[in-house]
């Protein structure tokens, strides 16, 4: 028979509230328990998955199954704007080595095809060179402006005027 397990009503895991025990039981023996989130959702979690140790490797239960969606979403954004931001302070950083290199124009893009996005431009231009070498602003969604043959590498001329227009 297994023991009784620890009370843990009243206690709160994220944004789950402990509010009464569960018949159920793991195959291992651990109690489940019946949570409410703070949006008001119940759910059932067994014991061994309700933890506030952060440093622990076993994933834990914090939120009903939506809140939890979300707060995954919300993580994978913080995480893509950490990545944004660290790529235009590297753009920046290259693009500083550069002046009097390339043309001005190129320094005065936007740094990264979100960026371009952002202000709605169609280039932008990193300070890189791309897979062939070349050190030429890039489109948004395609490549380097250089390989395509719409503007000259910086390398190769430095003329100021693209190509075709």
């Amino acid at each position: 028979m297994p023991s009784s397990p620890r009370n843990r009503i009243g206690e709160v895991y994220g944004k789950l509230t402990v509010v009464r025990a569960s018949e159920r039981r793991t195959k291992a023996g651990n109690s489940f328990w019946w949570c409410r989130c703070s949006c008001g959702a119940e759910r059932e979690v067994p014991s061994d998955k309700l933890s506030l140790n952060t440093a622990r490797r076993k994933p834990t239960v914090n939120a009903c199954e939506t809140c939890a969606r979300e707060l995954q979403i919300e993580g994978v954004y913080r995480k893509n704007d950490r990545e944004e931001k660290q790529r235009r302070q590297s753009a920046l950083e290259a693009r500083s080595q550069l002046k009097g290199q390339v043309p001005e124009r190129w320094l005065s893009l936007p740094l990264t095809d979100a960026h371009a996005r952002e202000l709605g431009q169609k280039l932008f231009f990193r300070g890189t060179t791309c897979l062939r070498g070349h050190l030429a602003p890039y489109r948004i969604n395609g490549g380097c402006l250089a390989c395509s043959g719409q503007t000259p590498s910086a390398a190769d001329s430095p003329s100021t005027k693209p190509r075709g227009s």
